[in-house]
């Protein structure tokens, strides 16, 4: 089984942006406690790195395992560690027909989206160049001729505005704000 995943240089960058962070947290409650500066400034810097580490921890080792695992008659979406979602070829076609899936291709910079529609959630999963193993993605979903929608790049805010379309064609509703406190 081929796979393709975020590379080795990206994991150790965000481990020592963790490390970086950790010891940042550590020197501002230090200085906070021994320091003869004013605590306010220390308090803020320690919670701020430390809140910056714990979540990237909790990345690293909850959606780590985050990329794509195929092969001639199938392919896995690791969406999480507990997510993964599994299709063969074949029921990826009828998958984006019964808006179970979304895949948008990407020309420049080149890239693929896919998206997956939960219980008022999208789930969002990225094939970019930079991944270990994404040339061999590209081609063989070019090879079974996934068909995929094209997509221009897109500004973060109108990002929302694009999802919420894609909501709104699988639902039937608008995805807004509201939304989030009444689960």
């Amino acid at each position: 089984m081929r796979k393709c995943v975020p590379c080795a240089s990206d994991r150790m960058i965000t481990a020592l942006a963790v490390i970086v962070c950790a010891a940042a947290a550590i020197l501002a409650f230090r200085q906070l406690l021994c320091g003869e500066q004013p605590p306010a400034g220390f308090l803020s810097a320690g919670i701020l790195f430390s809140g910056v580490a714990v979540r990237t921890l909790w990345q690293m080792s909850h959606v780590g395992s985050r990329g794509f695992f195929y092969d001639d008659e199938k392919i896995i979406f690791a969406l999480s560690c507990r997510d993964r979602r599994e299709f063969l070829w074949d029921e990826l076609r009828n998958a984006q027909e019964n808006a179970k899936i979304r895949i948008f291709c990407q020309s420049f910079p080149e890239a693929w989206y896919f998206y997956f529609p939960d219980k008022k959630k999208i789930r969002q999963l990225a094939a970019i160049p930079r991944m270990e193993g994404y040339d061999g993605l590209a081609s063989m979903l070019r090879k079974k001729e996934i068909p995929a929608g094209k997509t221009t790049g897109r500004s973060a805010a109108s990002e929302k505005e694009w999802l919420g379309q894609i909501y709104h064609e699988i639902y039937g509703e608008h995805l807004d704000k509201d939304d989030r406190g009444k689960r």
